[in-house]
C-alpha cells in the first residue's frame, strides 16, 4: 500500500483517462514491467470488466519509446489469423528471407 500514488488528479484530466491507482493497480504494473524488462511473455487473465486492457494500455504508454515498440491490434469475431499474421508483418522490419524483427535496438511489445 506504500506504493500508491495518492496525489490528486489534475482538474483538466478527462474522465475516460483517469486511472485511480490501486493496490491492484500498482502491483500489475510492477508484474508486466518485470516481466517485460526480462524479455517474458506476460499473459494476465481475468472476469470481464475487471481493467486488464486498461492496466496494459497505460503500461504500453509509460515505456520508453526509443528502447520498446509497442503494437496494440483489435480483434473481432472476423479476425482471422492471416489477418493478424499480415499486421504484425507490417509492423516489423525484414532482416533477411523469412526473418522479421522490430527495427535494431528496440523491441516489440504486441497486445
Amino acid at each position: 500500500e506504500d506504493m500508491v500514488d495518492n496525489s490528486p488528479f489534475e482538474k483538466d484530466d478527462s474522465f475516460h483517462s483517469i486511472t485511480v491507482p490501486t493496490v491492484d493497480t500498482v502491483r500489475y504494473t510492477y508484474m508486466m514491467n518485470l516481466l517485460v524488462t526480462h524479455d517474458a511473455m506476460p499473459l494476465f487473465v481475468g472476469p470481464t470488466g475487471t481493467g486488464k486492457s486498461v492496466y496494459i494500455n497505460n503500461f504500453l504508454n509509460s515505456l520508453s519509446k526509443e528502447t520498446y515498440k509497442p503494437l496494440v491490434i483489435a480483434f473481432s469475431a472476423q479476425t482471422s489469423a492471416q489477418q493478424t499474421q499480415d499486421i504484425i508483418m507490417g509492423k516489423l522490419d525484414k532482416r533477411r528471407k523469412g526473418v522479421f524483427g522490430p527495427p535494431m535496438g528496440s523491441k516489440c511489445v504486441i497486445f
